[in-house]
């Protein structure tokens, strides 16, 4: 089991009010917290060890075995337009390469635009869903979800993913599943608190590994190809 007193011990003094609820497991963090919606507190966080119904973007699943990986839920009320909500996305990912950094893993790179690589392997997604007031273009709420694989698990990723999945670190850290959330919360709400001025996507842009190579972009049914030339201030390709 998760302890929520050692990630406690782990955050940051600004953060010690959080609202965090430990799950065993549960069928999507995202889908709790958007049910609890705009009544939960700013930076509510739900955490599971296992999830029944992960999800990723695009509708597709998250495999989220409860071993190896931890997976958990923000719920956040930034006062951003709608057309910058992706900044919340981008951010997190930042964060989850700096509290990789922090325990040990200087290799995380981000694949634009919510997934973070080790060595070349899919370690973590990131997804972002919103509530939108259509009176007045900005967000009532958002979720950020993160499911991250901290270690392999014991018998291997499934065959379908096998090839493109990986995990963070190789052997298991004290406290590894409490000292990320605690991290990556602390490197988040670095961000947050000044999110709408983009100060860091320079960092972003930097641990991007797309930057420079020939790559698809997919949209439904349409394929482009080109070249990733570069990231601009508001996070598009």
């Amino acid at each position: 089991m998760l302890s929520l007193e050692k990630i406690n011990e782990f955050l940051s003094v600004g953060l010690k009010s959080a609202q965090i609820e430990l799950f065993e497991e549960i069928s999507s963090t995202n889908t709790y917290l958007k049910e609890k919606g705009a009544e939960s507190a700013e930076m509510s966080v739900a955490v599971a060890s296992r999830q029944t119904a992960g999800k990723g973007r695009l509708g597709r699943s998250f495999y989220s075995p409860q071993e190896s990986g931890v997976y958990f839920s923000v719920l956040l009320k930034p006062t951003l337009a709608i057309d910058k909500a992706i900044l919340i996305t981008t951010a997190a990912a930042v964060a989850v390469t700096r509290a990789l950094e922090l325990l040990g893993q200087k290799n995380a790179k981000i694949k634009w635009v919510n997934d973070v690589f080790v060595n070349n392997k899919k370690v973590c997604g990131i997804l972002t869903e919103s509530a939108i007031n259509t009176e007045t273009k900005k967000l009532d709420f958002a979720v950020l979800g993160v499911g991250i694989n901290l270690l392999e698990p014991e018998n291997g990723f499934p065959e379908e993913i096998s090839s493109i999945a990986g995990a963070a670190f190789t052997e298991q850290k004290p406290f590894l599943k409490e000292r990320f959330i605690a991290e990556f919360l602390n490197e988040f709400y670095k961000i947050y608190v000044k999110l709408d001025e983009a100060e860091f996507m320079q960092e972003y842009k930097d641990k991007c590994f797309c930057i420079g190579k020939e790559i698809s972009v997919i949209s439904g049914d349409t394929v482009r190809q080109g070249t990733a030339i570069s990231v601009d201030e508001n996070a598009r390709l």
